[in-house]
């Protein structure tokens, strides 16, 4: 008896049938039945399984086959396709001509096949496959990409220019993946360029006029995202983390020049915005219909009067919003950058403090000199501005980088800054082009806010509260679920801090600890407080990333009784819809939503986004306690979601995150300034004060929001270490072995080769990224013949660290138990579990979760692990892509494979799988690579040795869990003699 896979070429793709030999003829067996083959083949039905887990693949109405559409079948690897039966892969190539211009309607792209002797060929093709010679052969994904999109533009002929050009996008993305190998383009196809636009930034400029702006085109992947739905970097990539936000030159579609063409020549002049735009010879700009309905509302401004103007500048989204009727995909199509964040506070012309470079005057109208801040320090000008700016002007035009001030040689860039800042503030009571402001209209571009940022002109003191019912546990039945210990001690502290008076607090447990659960419950008492009082009741408001507001609702239903909280109000997606105000007279910012509905709400649910988008509607109404989850969302001064959170009126605000300090200190003095506004003073001093993070001045903040003499502490942070009640034990094991021959000497080699490279910080950069790589493997993207168990153990056998994960997994299988494993390299995730699944005879390939995954897919991919029966299992994991938002208590052991350098990122993962819900005794596994010769200050020890020092500041004194100092002191440590 002997079984073998079949595959038939259909339009739609293969359909693969195992087949089973006998003494006379042969038989298709059922689907599902399978797994009643011989040993051979399990690898390539395990794989099978997981492609049919992940919605890639269906069984076929009669049950004898497993259809794979041709999106998929193209993009399995060589050695599994080989054994499905799939026919090889073509060697014919394929030269494409274009029989005239791509605007013209007639246009067609010719493809001319020749095979392997340089014959002409006619192939008919089938989806991901093609046939000639009497031969089935398939495509490779590149080449089936590009098909496509040939076929595509051909199918547009007749069409207008604009249909025609935009078809031609996606035949131009592929053509640049796949030129050069087995395809070939004619000279007019190689030289045309389309840039698909679809977002864009705001260049906000001063004129004599007032601000006007003009829109910088971005692709749509710049588009900003909430947090649930953000990827992080994989396959190694090393990134700078200590910005956030678009940088408006780098992050631009265009090049400098086509942008000043496009945005200064061709937008100005184009009143009704055109969808596609010629810009140079053969280069095209295409838009997206929702970014060109956006830059309708952008021209539409431009021309409107200078209060209007002021208006759109503070807050374009919501005049986007109305444009694109709440479109969900289309909500972050304006990008917030660097540099509109500063140009936003320099127009503030009604509030001079809000020019941070820029000095105060302190004595009459025209002093002696004109005070201005330059690289840190005060020094009065001499001269007058506009000379100056004149001198300015002549350095750049020479290319010099500095201009002596004084007897000081001053960067022109930080000059030119300043003086720009300069010449910004009018005189007072008058508007930049001489006109007396209209405060009252002023006063609407957005809510103003004292910021705190110079000095902490807006401080808000304790004032006692008292309650009448008491703090009661039990809420009289309202909450149907017991709370641990921890919790207890949370939500006693959430009451004191209530009727101590403080105006917040920030509940920063670890993540796992139910901060969410806690939360729910105060919220119960303050309702039964409000109902004891018969007084009418302000709502609450509850701010958080799309994903967590379902969590939300879920929660509630879990442990709150029915309509506890009272009518639930869901501002956010759908639900949005229902409670915006139809734009007709009368219509402003103030009344975008339906404020009515919000004031007779119990509970309102909405995003940092959509209160950004909208803030002057939320800020009518008054709300007993509003909920900032994830409140690291607003730990920017600058950006509109942080100046919509500040400008919401709440008796009690309530922040909840696990990472209060992300990036930089000043992360947590900008969620405090929401919280307790002044207590942490104004952002200059702090920021001078801890800027170097010290260890004495740390152990200072903390004893700060912490101290517990005279109230209740403003913060309250609990580690899972610390919390035993409900929490298994959790043991962190390192592992070292020495490098294999092939590793170490391929790690040597990189030592030698940066000791050349120069000490900056983008060489270190680079050669951190290298020693990353080999340290995890040497050959990152081998190709494994797969279900070849000794190829795979060969491979395994090369990375000292893979072959310590392969122990820690042996001893994880003779346990039963399952595990987590974390790697950032794709193909190292693929790799690893085809090995596995031959290695240890698995019904079915581990699931991977990374950036691929669809966010949407992702938990359906979790609730399976979850329910798998008791026993050995794996699942491969992103680190960045995976490492928040998910349970998967299945699990008790956890595997860095790789690691990043940031501790934070390594606790997420561990959370996953250590947090409430988890019964069983948690393993994190750490396997280092050491290399034979260098041995201590091998990468592996350097950065376990950074991550642990870092992770005990953080959790210790909130020290910034990542700094600019890493990467020298990684590179250091690493190369040095």
């Amino acid at each position: 008896m002997t079984d073998r896979f079949k595959t038939e070429i259909t339009q739609y793709g293969a359909k693969v049938s195992l087949w089973r030999s006998k003494l006379i003829g042969s038989r298709a067996i059922e689907v599902r039945d399978w797994n009643s083959t011989e040993s051979s083949l399990r690898p390539g039905l395990a794989r099978i399984l997981r492609l049919m887990h992940e919605g890639r693949a269906s069984v076929s109405n009669d049950g004898l086959a497993v259809l794979i559409p041709n999106d998929q079948a193209v993009s399995l690897d060589a050695s599994f396709s080989d054994l499905l039966g799939f026919p090889p892969v073509a060697t014919a190539s394929c030269h494409l001509d274009a029989h005239g211009r791509i605007d013209q309607p007639e246009t067609r792209i010719a493809e001319k096949w020749r095979d392997s002797d340089f014959n002409i060929v006619r192939p008919k093709r089938q989806g991901a496959f093609v046939r000639y010679g009497g031969q089935d052969w398939r495509l490779t994904p590149q080449v089936y990409d590009l098909l496509n999109a040939v076929a595509g533009f051909n199918a547009s002929e007749g069409q207008d220019a604009l249909i025609r050009i935009r078809a031609w996008g996606p035949v131009q993305a592929a053509l640049r993946v796949v030129t050069g190998e087995t395809i070939e383009a004619d000279q007019y196809l190689s030289g045309l360029t389309i840039y698909q636009a679809g977002s864009f930034a705001l260049d906000i400029e001063q004129t004599v006029d007032g601000p006007n702006f003009l829109p910088v085109l971005m692709a749509r992947e710049k588009r900003q995202k909430d947090l649930d739905e953000t990827n992080a970097p994989e396959d190694g990539e090393l990134v700078d983390e200590t910005d956030d936000l678009r940088d408006e030159n780098t992050d631009a579609l265009l090049p400098q020049e086509l942008q000043d063409d496009f945005a200064r020549r061709r937008f100005v002049a184009d009143r009704s915005v055109s969808s596609a735009y010629v810009v140079g010879r053969s280069q095209f700009i295409v838009l997206e219909s929702s970014l060109q309905a956006a830059l309708k509302v952008v021209q539409e401004k431009r021309g409107a009067p200078e209060t209007e103007r002021r208006r759109f500048i503070k807050n374009p989204r919501v005049y986007l919003a109305t444009a694109l009727n709440d479109d969900p995909s289309a909500a972050n199509i304006f990008v917030e950058t660097k540099q509109y964040s500063d140009r936003v506070t320099g127009l503030k012309l009604w509030d001079p403090a809000d020019l941070p470079w820029l000095a105060k005057f302190k004595t009459a109208w025209l002093p002696e000199g004109v005070p201005i801040v330059l690289e840190g320090e005060e020094i009065l000008l001499t001269e007058p501005p506009e000379s100056l700016a004149e001198r300015v002007l002549q350095a750049k035009s020479f290319g010099q980088e500095t201009v002596n001030v004084d007897g000081r040689e001053i960067n022109v860039s930080a000059l030119e800054q300043a003086l720009e800042a300069f010449t910004l503030r009018p005189p007072k009571g008058k508007t930049a082009d001489g006109e007396k402001p209209d405060v009252s209209q002023l006063s609407r571009d957005v809510l103003d806010i004292e910021d705190n940022i110079e000095e902490a002109a807006f401080v808000v003191a304790m004032s006692p509260r008292k309650s009448k019912v008491g703090y009661d546990l039990g809420l009289d039945s309202r909450v149907l679920s017991s709370p641990k210990t921890h919790q207890v001690d949370g939500i006693q502290w959430l009451w004191d801090a209530w009727t101590s008076g403080w105006p917040g607090v920030l509940l920063a447990d670890d993540m796992g600890l139910g901060k969410t659960y806690q939360t729910l419950v105060f919220l119960a008492w303050r309702r039964a407080e409000i109902a004891a009082r018969s007084k009418s009741k302000s709502p609450i408001l509850v701010v958080a990333p799309t994903a967590l507001l379902k969590t939300w609702i879920a929660e509630a239903e879990l442990h709150l009784a029915p309509d506890v909280l009272g009518e639930r109000v869901e501002a956010f997606g759908s639900g949005l819809q229902g409670l915006k105000a139809p734009k007709g007279p009368g219509w402003s910012p103030e009344n975008a939503l339906d404020v009515a509905s919000l004031r007779q709400a119990g509970w309102i649910l909405t995003t940092y986004e959509t209160l950004a988008t909208y803030h002057r509607a939320f800020a009518r109404v008054g709300y007993d306690v509003a909920v900032f989850d994830e409140m690291q969302r607003v730990k920017s001064p600058t950006t509109l979601n942080t100046h919509a959170a500040k400008a919401i009126s709440a008796d009690f605000v309530l922040g909840l995150t696990g990472t209060p300090v992300e990036n930089r200190l000043e992360d947590l003095w900008c969620i405090m300034d929401r919280i307790a506004p002044g207590l942490l003073g104004d952002l200059r001093r702090f920021s001078k004060d801890y800027s170097d993070a010290e260890e004495k001045k740390l152990t200072q903040l903390k004893v700060k929001l912490e101290d517990s003499s005279a109230a209740p502490p403003v913060m309250k942070r609990r580690m899972k270490e610390d919390i035993l009640d409900g929490l298994p034990a959790q043991e962190i094991r390192t592992y070292q072995a020495a490098m294999p021959d092939i590793q170490a000497n391929a790690y040597a080699h990189t030592v030698s080769a940066v000791d050349s490279l120069g000490a900056n910080r983008a060489t270190m950069l680079e050669a951190i990224h290298r020693f990353r790589g080999i340290s995890m493997h040497p050959k990152l993207d081998a190709d494994i013949p797969f279900g070849d168990p000794a190829a795979f153990e060969n491979w395994a056998n090369q990375s000292a660290r893979v072959r310590l994960a392969l122990e820690i997994l042996d001893n994880i299988r003779e346990k039963r138990e399952k595990a987590l494993l974390f790697v950032e390299y794709k193909a190292v995730q693929r790799t690893i579990a085809a090995g596995l699944t031959a290695k240890y005879q698995l019904s079915s390939e581990p699931m991977i979760i990374n950036g691929d995954v669809p966010g949407h897919r992702r938990q359906p991919i979790v609730a399976e692990f979850q329910e798998l029966p008791p026993g050995f299992n794996v699942m491969i994991l992103s680190p960045r892509a995976a490492g928040v938002g998910l349970t998967i208590t299945a699990a008790n052991h956890v595997i860095h494979l790789s690691r990043w350098w940031n501790p934070a990122v390594e606790d997420q993962c561990n959370d996953r799988v250590y947090r409430i819900g988890q019964d069983k005794p948690v393993t994190v596994h750490v396997p280092l690579a050491l290399h034979p010769s260098y041995q201590e200050t091998s990468f592996d020890l350097k950065l376990d040795q950074l991550l642990q020092r870092k992770r005990t500041l953080s959790h210790n004194l909130l020290a910034p869990p990542e700094s600019r100092s890493d990467v020298i002191e990684l590179f250091s440590g690493v190369v040095s003699k």
